[in-house]
């Protein structure tokens, strides 16, 4: 397992579900998820894609939801979207991420913003959207490796 590590993991396509949310405490599953090469918990000489992790979040909080907008290019070629940006907060936002995390989301980035709060990118439901959220503390627990990573078995062409 891993506490607080997020730096030693590769969450780009990584699969999320909601398995369970009690008391500030959310729990989730990960399939697709990659752990780097050479870390403490993966000593292969490859980045390796886990079975199946669950990750605990203690004292979770979400700070915000903000759903895609439809963007477009202009006739000179610049992208462009007419739709209002939309974030939600608090209890909205809550039930936004937790919808999505039930019918299981897709992730593009995760990481951590200069402000301090986590994020991801990610499509479920919505075709794209962000949530911001903290935490006190976060466990990553798994029992084995699937197979190398998906990069690693078809590595980029230079």
């Amino acid at each position: 397992n891993s506490t607080n590590f997020f730096s030693d993991f590769e969450f780009h396509d990584a699969y999320l579900k909601l398995e369970n949310i009690e008391d500030n405490i959310l729990t989730i599953s990960a399939e697709y998820l990659n752990i780097h090469k050479n870390t403490e918990q993966n000593p292969s000489v490859t980045d390796m894609e886990i079975e199946i992790a669950h990750i605990t979040f203690n004292i979770f909080q979400i700070i915000s939801f903000e759903p895609g907008r439809a963007w477009y290019y202009d006739e000179n070629g610049k992208f462009y979207t007419d739709e209002p940006k939309v974030i939600f907060v608090g209890k909205t936002a809550e039930e936004k991420l937790l919808n999505e995390l039930q019918v299981g989301t897709t992730v593009f980035e995760f990481g951590t913003l200069e402000n301090g709060n986590h994020y991801f990118d990610g499509a479920g439901d919505e075709p794209w959207f962000q949530v911001q959220f903290l935490f006190d503390s976060a466990i990553i627990e798994w029992d084995e490796f699937r197979k190398p990573a998906w990069y690693e078995e078809r590595p980029f062409k230079k």
